[in-house]
């Protein structure tokens, strides 16, 4: 122990804070960061467009709105380890089952078992274990475990292209493949690793004081915790403000699902002939690859720019994405890949708006008091818009074409930092005044 007063970090600690990072690298990064590599071959597989096939997306976020308040109770009434399994099996092995797929309604029966999996993992495993494991070091361990989507996501893309071949016939490989990584990389941790509650393997949470009972803890937390209630949140404008800048950056979020398929189906093939160019098309992963790099990085840098300035986040955030969208619009154009794939990575601040800025404003503008209850009610529409951009923004290009889609990409970056603004400024003013 690190000191005679305060738990120090344990071989348990070890193992929760390894289960919540290979999960997100794994399975997270398999679910939410991969998805485009096979997008074009499986609709030209099926015969079909590419909003039929990435439509099963928009059936992963909408099962994660429908699952989360049953995974909420799953987590409180069973062992975690049970309920995390059961999602990392459903996450793991609902993709990998779509490498034996032959008809689209399947692929859509994967979404739903991946959305299950996902809002377990992602969202309610890796806030709830850490939180309840962690005192000290809290925001730097939440914020390693969710910067591994990044760096999960420029590994496997890579792994992926190569796996997926110069005329794209590999996709089975890559639904396999990724699948077992994801398994591998998540149910022996959920297993093992991990339990509910330190106290559970008589200790206590890493940096939380060991002269006091679990009990009057708490107690002493919630008299410190300030915050406006959830009630009186709900009635302010400004919060309906955040949850729209909050829709918009979810938004941003998910164009990089769609890139690949971009660079599949404009950049690599011969504009006259449309035929796949294979000393191109063997790259396909790449510019997504460097879109997760850039995110990674991203959730670093955003998140330490936040705690100084909002403002500062917000510029330095949204001016990297707008460049790094028309590098990638100007780049794949020109088929000048080094301003391309340069795009791919500046685009990746744009990423930690939801997974970190957006919670740390929102703490910011109402408190802790009832922190959990306003952030859960803020993701429910977040993740609602967030599904019927997965496949509507494949509508989009489809029907009017790539300059339209980076054309309403740059327009939405302008739109996340307006809302962030406005909502941080009539908020933190208010919240101020009300201290």
């Amino acid at each position: 122990m690190e000191s005679a007063q305060t738990q120090g970090m344990t071989a348990r600690h070890w193992g929760v804070l390894a289960t919540c990072v290979f999960c997100t690298f794994g399975c997270a990064a398999v679910a939410f960061s991969t998805p485009g590599l096979c997008y074009r071959p499986v609709s030209q597989y099926l015969g079909v467009e590419v909003f039929d096939v990435s439509f099963y997306m928009t059936i992963v976020y909408l099962s994660e709105v429908v699952f989360s308040p049953i995974a909420g109770r799953l987590m409180q009434r069973f062992d975690m380890r049970i309920v995390c399994t059961v999602a990392a099996l459903c996450t793991s092995c609902g993709y990998a089952a779509m490498s034996f797929y032959v008809e689209l309604w399947q692929w859509y029966v994967s979404g739903i078992l991946i959305g299950f999996g996902e809002v377990v993992l992602l969202w309610l495993m890796v806030a709830g274990l850490l939180n309840r494991w962690f005192k000290k070091r809290l925001g730097l361990v939440i914020g390693l475990s969710y910067a591994m989507t990044g760096a999960g996501g420029a590994v496997l893309n890579l792994a992926g292209q190569f796996l997926l071949g110069s005329d794209l016939s590999g996709w089975r490989e890559v639904y396999l493949v990724l699948g077992i990584v994801a398994f591998v990389l998540s149910v022996p941790f959920t297993l093992f690793a991990i339990r509910s509650r330190p106290e559970e393997c008589g200790l206590r949470a890493y940096g939380e004081l060991l002269s006091k009972s679990r009990a009057e803890s708490e107690r002493a937390e919630a008299r410190a915790l300030p915050g406006i209630p959830a009630k009186q949140a709900f009635r302010c404008w400004y919060f309906y403000a955040l949850v729209f800048a909050g829709c918009m950056a979810n938004i941003g979020g998910i164009f990089p699902q769609h890139f690949t398929t971009f660079y599949q189906g404009f950049v690599a093939v011969d504009r006259e002939t449309m035929e796949g160019i294979g000393s191109l098309m063997v790259m396909s992963g790449t510019l997504e690859a460097f879109v997760m790099v850039g995110m990674a990085g991203g959730k670093v840098l955003i998140g330490m720019l936040e705690s100084r300035s909002v403002q500062l986040a917000l510029v330095v955030g949204c001016l990297g994405g707008f460049l790094g969208l028309a590098g990638i619009w100007a780049g794949g154009e020109a088929v000048v890949l080094p301003v391309l794939f340069g795009g791919g990575l500046f685009y990746g601040l744009v990423y930690p708006f939801v997974t970190t800025l957006l919670p740390y404003v929102t703490r910011l503008l109402f408190g802790s008091r009832e922190y959990d209850r306003i952030y859960s009610v803020i993701l429910m529409p977040v993740n609602l818009v967030g599904a019927f951009a997965a496949s509507g923004l494949a509508l989009l290009y489809q029907n009017v074409g790539w300059n339209a889609f980076f054309i309403v990409g740059l327009a939405s970056i302008a739109v996340i930092y307006v809302g962030f603004v406005v909502a941080y400024r009539a908020g933190k003013k208010r919240y101020c005044e009300s201290l």
